[in-house]
């Protein structure tokens, strides 16, 4: 699956071979003007797993896309590693 941004801050996830492929299919199905793309990038399929169905082959909203992009940049939390480091202790102030 491919992610592909456009101007108007709306996206197209869409099913392709290729970056290229991708934007050739959402241009061919109206999905967004080619003119109007900013970036894309691949969606690996764990992340994919996340996104629900209702939101892949369509042009999202600005605000849908936001969602959209928190639910893929969210990490399943593994408390064992979640933990912060602890600062590292002050050097004691040499006094002259």
């Amino acid at each position: 699956m491919w992610w592909l941004s456009f101007r108007d801050g709306g996206a197209v996830i869409i099913s392709a071979s290729s970056l290229a492929h991708a934007r050739l299919l959402a241009a061919r199905n109206g999905l967004g003007r080619a003119s109007n793309f900013v970036e894309g990038y691949f969606i690996d399929m764990e992340r994919m797993s996340r996104i629900e169905s209702e939101f892949v082959g369509r042009m999202l909203s600005p605000i849908e896309a936001m969602q959209v992009e928190e639910m893929l940049d969210r990490r399943p939390r593994d408390y064992a590693t979640d933990r912060r480091p602890e600062p590292a202790p002050k050097s004691p102030r040499h006094r002259n």
